[in-house]
């Protein structure tokens, strides 16, 4: 299909002033779109993959504008786009020819479209090579299905994915979860995922959930649970007897339930879903373990929503930094066992987390031996005891990882 050069100017105009100006994410925004201009359905696919990118490679591409006679704004990025016939392959060529021109982290910064202040943090930590590996991964998009095995057969969940003609391809080490081929593919109406023989989890946070699963027993807290995926994985844990799942919002909280419908468990354990602040609340038990799935800046989940990757800077990663640091200060007096998780790649989310809590809160950190879980960043002593799991090597989110015992 062919780009209509009007048609692309107006729709980049309409989702970088949405994400940019007014921070709206990116995929609910182009659904509004979609709605309101009344895009065929192969239009709409189209164009979904076209702002995608475009999205995703904003920095570079407010950089290009300028760096080519045009500004520095949306209306310069649009201008310089309309120019090159929205043809990616051409923009891309110019990202990279351009990015030969400077030193490496601001060539690293081009071609992968990330700040560069995110660029100079992490090269102290990572290798260069690691770092570019990483960025790519999170720049390509991709898509993971969980099969419900509570409810189907492995057999039942294979069938019903080959009989729907999803085209996926079934992990090699977690046999029950499945990558799209295609990420862009539309899944919505998918009899599989409609009927709950599958369910849409990226393979990080699935395996944040069956380290909870595996470590969880008797009373079990879930602190920030929307939506809920991590938290049945953990009911089906027959050692697991009461359930509190936990949100600060009252929209995402009503989601809980509608999760826990699709599952069906052996011994159903007792579920109690509150509305209400992990940094604050006491209970008058302590729990055999709590999960702290922590609210976070996103950066290891930008292919989910490139808007994420706008809306990064120092202010909101120290932001998380305060919320994730009371969350968890809170609950290390509320159980047992807490295990910290958090989708995010800067270590102000994660190893400078704990660095504080060693030093505030009389704990141990608990090792933990699972696929794909590999040492946090390096220079911290405490390194090999918190992990890690990079977005490259798992071709998943980037998520930090690590097990705490209040003592």
């Amino acid at each position: 299909m062919v780009i209509n050069l009007e048609k692309a100017r107006f729709l980049t105009t309409m989702i970088l002033k949405s994400v940019v100006i007014k921070k709206q994410g990116f995929n609910s925004t182009y659904r509004s779109i979609v709605r309101k201009y009344r895009l065929s359905e192969r239009e709409a696919e189209q164009y979904y993959r076209l702002l995608y990118n475009i999205v995703m490679y904003y920095h570079s591409l407010k950089f290009l504008a300028g760096y080519f006679g045009f500004k520095s704004s949306i209306q310069g990025i649009v201008e310089y786009l309309y120019k090159r016939g929205f043809t990616w392959q051409l923009i891309k060529e110019d990202i990279e020819n351009t990015a030969k021109n400077f030193s490496k982290l601001t060539k690293i910064s081009l071609l992968y479209s990330y700040p560069l202040w995110l660029i100079k943090d992490l090269s102290s930590k990572i290798s260069l090579v690691d770092l570019e590996l990483m960025f790519k991964s999170l720049n390509t998009r991709k898509r993971w299905l969980r099969a419900n095995l509570s409810r189907y057969a492995l057999e039942e969940v294979i069938a019903c994915l080959e009989s729907s003609k999803l085209d996926v391809k079934r992990h090699d080490v977690f046999h029950d979860i499945f990558q799209l081929k295609d990420p862009f593919e539309k899944i919505g109406k998918n009899p599989c995922i409609l009927k709950g023989v599958v369910i849409p989890q990226d393979i990080s946070s699935y395996i944040v959930g069956l380290i909870a699963q595996s470590y969880a027993l008797g009373d079990f807290l879930d602190a920030c649970s929307s939506p809920g995926l991590k938290l049945v994985q953990v009911a089906s844990n027959c050692k697991v007897k009461r359930l509190v799942a936990v949100d600060l919002s009252e929209r995402r909280v009503r989601i809980i339930p509608k999760t826990f419908s699709l599952i069906t468990f052996q011994v159903n354990p007792i579920v109690l879903i509150i509305q209400g602040d992990s940094r604050r609340i006491n209970y008058n038990i302590k729990f055999d373990m709590v999960l702290l799935d922590a609210p976070c800046s996103n950066s290891g989940a930008i292919y989910d929503d490139p808007a994420f990757k706008i809306r990064l800077s120092r202010n909101l990663i120290k932001r998380a930094h305060i919320i994730q640091y009371s969350l968890l200060s809170n609950l290390l007096k509320q159980g047992k066992l807490v295990l910290y998780a958090t989708c995010s790649i800067h270590p102000l989310e994660g190893e400078e987390i704990i660095e504080r809590v060693l030093v505030e809160h009389d704990v141990d950190l608990v090792k933990i031996n699972y696929p794909y879980l590999e040492s946090g960043y390096g220079k911290y002593a405490f390194s090999h005891s918190v992990y890690r799991i990079y977005p490259h090597r798992i071709q998943g989110q980037g998520f930090f990882i690590a097990l705490l015992k209040p003592r």
